[in-house]
């Protein structure tokens, strides 16, 4: 308790102690901070700079062995948003099940029945093992690229950048806008910081000595801070972190659950049904009813392998991601990317590399007595010096015109300088400063050129020769900044500096790609129009029917006509992305953003699917849910077929097994009540375990491609998957009742019959069961109810090779406790051609 005192009253003096006062008690310099073996041993003494926000790697390892045991199924990465008690119930479900089963098949004595199940759990488990071993493997290496926090620190009096985990108390670090605070600290030199807090996001003017916190966000300036807590130093207290928008569960995820719970519920509420009517109608007690039959249902319809199956299926998309480029911290990308119908592109950064280029020769001027090189000076005094941490593009692009870039200091004493605000790629920057020939003070500002127009007071006659010179810079493709100077209160437009900023190698192939998949696109940039159209027209098959932002926000609010047609959106204010994305979100459409600078943050937050470029900021990284590694947009083109086709094949499995759980759980029903007829557990466990196999064969199934949006649409798939189960439930029916109750061959054909003992009609309707029942994964592939595709080798090949073994067992009767006599050919014969029929009927139906 004293000790922990003693540490709370010295991380008080840190938080509210003189600067001074505060370095000396952590050892370190403003000028040089830590030496490397100095950051070394503290690091060693206080632990990496990690913070743990959750205790469930706590506690003893016979409980997280448990823990991972009982999760192993997978129902805890399927169910996400809603109650524990969800995953609770059916994970018990499934393990009970499991042990009630092995204990029934231990007591009965037969080794293949307790066999076929320990191959139905242990293909379960293994496959979700699997899985999560190869994702992991796979998205370790991409994460900590794409999403490990980078810090820079001042070490041995230079500055390195370094892990975030090395960080320790002491550090002094260097902040930029979009950067992510990486541990708790003191504020030192900060040109006008303001940081958003985590559990209101506001913005907060930090000044000298004010604390900032892990987790803020650096939303304006830059500068210095001296690190005082770190890892598990950080008092809990500041821990409010921002909500993670990857947690929330994806359309698969929810149909997933919908579709289980449907074959859950049906099998447990027949099942009690079939018991209460069996007891009523048949006046049966309960030693006379069969433990075994009315367990049956549970192993055959529960779909225990389905969120195993879906789990495998988004590894496999996110390992196909990985090879890609593209890191995923879950899997809510790859299950939405699907359903996106509006693909929206922040234009500077994303589809252009911005790297402006000035071209000197171009720049005109409007100052009498200004020469062209007197202008760049100009221009270069408005922007930050070549010995900043961090400058903006812009600024780089105009010192790198300078044959000197200190030149534009000479013979001035600088007061002050600063950003006013974001115009397009750069900054509205301005500097004041006293010109030491003269002893007047002036002050140069650039930015956009309508604004320095109306700061410097320009006539009419200017404003529309600067508006000439814009639209003809831009048929040539060039965009521009303009410079203004105040001197002893007289404003003055110097000039105007064109530049040219590339679009990226791929950004027309990718838009040309999202287009042929039927997707939208709308790029979005604080550009003036003309720039806009400009870039839009060099963008593949992309329209140039842009519209200034001040139109669209006069459209009214329902007027979805308008929003379809366009293909841009020219002078947005940052906050402005954000409210278009919340128009299209509020007419119905699902919405992907691709950003780069920080103030894309809002805008991703309000799409369905945030995407960042891979020299996006921090923060912005943070809030996405795909993030590119590379320099390239393509694999977003990528990510959205990738996306559907797994939609694709989750939807045929989900239809094949919401029919295998009607058909199985249907036809036991029917022939118990109807003919008190029991269908032998282990049989229906063979038919289980072909369709497990079966299943797990879809994962390699031939997809083709949507060339539209892919919504799923649960209770479509569920009704599909009953049509489907109660179809072929009616075919067997039928099948047992002409079995069991007539001979129609005797006629012509008098030795074949499926007439015969209870042990043929048991074994002809176990190998019809089998064969109409996967029979169905064969023709899930179909679009609606018109166009049917064909099934790909993998599936086919698994559905002829566990029928041929049913066949052969059928006809020979191997299986002496299960089918004590064959059928022969003839009759097996029959029993294909008549499942044949009945597929043919499903196709023209």
């Amino acid at each position: 308790m004293d000790m922990a005192s003693s540490d709370d009253m010295a991380m008080a003096d840190l938080e509210t102690g003189e600067e001074e006062e505060v370095l000396r008690r952590l050892g370190t310099a403003e000028e040089a901070g830590l030496t490397d073996n100095e950051a070394a041993r503290r690091l060693r003494l206080h632990g990496p700079n990690v913070v743990v926000l959750s205790h469930h790697h706590e506690g003893s390892m016979l409980q997280r062995f448990l823990m991972a045991l009982f999760s192993l199924w997978g129902w805890d990465h399927v169910f996400p948003k809603y109650n524990n008690m969800v995953r609770i119930i059916l994970n018990s479900m499934s393990w009970v099940t499991v042990l009630t089963t092995i204990a029934i098949t231990s007591a009965g004595q037969r080794p293949c029945e307790l066999a076929i199940v320990i191959f139905i759990v242990a293909t379960s488990l293994i496959a979700c093992f699997i899985a999560k071993l190869v994702l992991e493997y796979a998205k370790a290496p991409l994460e900590a690229k794409a999403h490990s926090p980078r810090a820079k620190v001042l070490r041995d009096g230079r500055w390195r950048d370094v892990h975030a985990a090395n960080l320790v108390p002491g550090d002094i670090i260097f902040l930029k806008v979009g950067d992510i605070v990486p541990a708790n600290a003191r504020v030192l030199r900060f040109q006008k910081i303001d940081t958003m807090t985590c559990w209101a996001k506001r913005s907060v003017d930090c000044a000298h000595d004010f604390l900032i916190y892990y987790a803020w966000t650096v939303s304006c300036g830059q500068g210095t801070a001296v690190v005082i807590a770190t890892g598990r130093g950080i008092p809990r207290s500041t821990l409010r972190l921002y909500p993670q928008r990857y947690a929330r569960p994806g359309q698969l995820k929810e149909g997933v659950m919908l579709a289980a719970c449907f074959c859950a519920s049906l099998v447990l509420v027949g099942t009690i049904a079939e018991i209460v009517l069996s007891f009523l109608l048949q006046k049966q007690n309960c030693t006379g009813m069969p433990l075994n039959a009315h367990f049956m249902p549970l192993i055959g319809g529960i779909p225990m392998a389905m969120p195993v199956f879906l789990y495998l299926a988004l590894a496999w998309g996110s390992v196909r991601l990985c090879f890609l480029g593209i890191a995923s911290r879950g899997t809510v990308a790859l299950e939405d990317l699907a359903s996106v119908d509006v693909i929206l592109f922040n234009m500077t950064g994303t589809l252009t590399c911005n790297q402006p280029c000035f071209v000197r020769d171009k720049i005109e001027m409007f100052a009498d007595g200004v020469s062209k090189d007197h202008a760049i000076i100009l221009a270069a005094r408005a922007s930050r010096s070549q010995h900043e941490l961090y400058i903006e593009p812009i600024d780089a692009a105009i010192l790198r015109l300078l044959d000197d870039p200190e030149q534009a200091r000479f013979g001035v004493q600088v007061l002050e300088h600063h950003a006013c605000f974001f115009v397009a790629l750069k900054l509205m920057f301005q500097t004041t400063y006293i010109d030491e020939g003269n002893g007047s003070k002036c002050c140069v500002f650039k930015g956009d050129p309508t604004k320095v127009a109306h700061q410097c007071g320009c006539s009419k006659e200017v404003k529309e020769k600067i508006s000439t010179l814009m639209d003809e810079l831009t048929l040539d493709g060039y965009q521009a900044i303009a410079v203004g100077h105040q001197v002893d209160s007289c404003w003055e437009f110097i000039a105007l500096m064109p530049y040219t900023d590339d679009l990226r190698s791929d950004s027309a192939d990718v838009v040309d790609s999202l287009i042929d998949l039927g997707l939208d696109i709308r790029v979005l940039t604080e550009s003036p129009l003309s720039t806009t159209k400009q870039v839009c027209g060099k963008l593949g098959k992309l329209g140039t029917n842009v519209v200034p932002a001040h139109s669209v926000f006069e459209l009214a609010r329902n007027n979805i006509e308008v929003h379809s047609n366009i293909n841009g959106i020219s002078d947005l204010f940052p906050e402005d992305k954000s409210d278009v994305v919340r128009r299209l979100r509020n007419f119905g459409c699902h919405c992907a953003m691709v950003g780069y600078e920080f103030l894309d943050h809002d805008a991703i937050g309000e799409s369905h699917i945030g995407i960042s470029v891979a020299d996006a900021t921090d923060y912005t990284k943070s809030e996405s849910d795909l993030v590119l590694t590379q320099h390239a947009l393509m694999p977003v083109s990528s990510a959205v077929q990738i996306s559907r086709k797994i939609c694709q094949m989750m939807r045929s499995f989900t239809i094949f097994t919401v029919s295998s759980t009607v058909h199985l759980f249907g036809v036991r029903a029917i022939l118990y009540l109807l003919w008190h007829f029991d269908l032998s557990s282990i049989l229906a466990f063979m038919i289980t375990a072909c369709n497990y196999c079966t299943s797990f064969a879809m994962l390699f199934e031939r997809v083709e491609l949507n060339k539209s949006p892919d919504r799923w649409r649960v209770q479509k798939i569920i009704t599909s998957g009953a049509a489907f189960g109660s179809y072929i439930v009616l075919t067997t029916a039928i099948f047992y009742w002409v079995a069991s109750t007539a001979n129609p061959f005797a006629c012509k054909f008098k030795p074949i019959s499926l007439m015969g003992s209870d042990e043929e009609i048991r074994a002809a309707l176990f190998l019809q069961m089998s064969t109409i029942n996967q029979a169905i994964a064969l023709f899930v592939h179909s679009d609606g109810c018109c166009i049917i595709r064909f099934p790909g080798p993998v599936v086919t090949f698994s559905f002829v090779v566990s029928q041929m073994v049913a066949t052969q067992k059928v006809v020979h009767g191997d299986l002496n406790y299960a089918l004590t006599k064959g059928i022969g050919c003839v009759r097996a014969g029959l029993i294909w051609l008549y499942n044949l029929v009945l597929l043919l009927t499903l196709v023209l139906v």
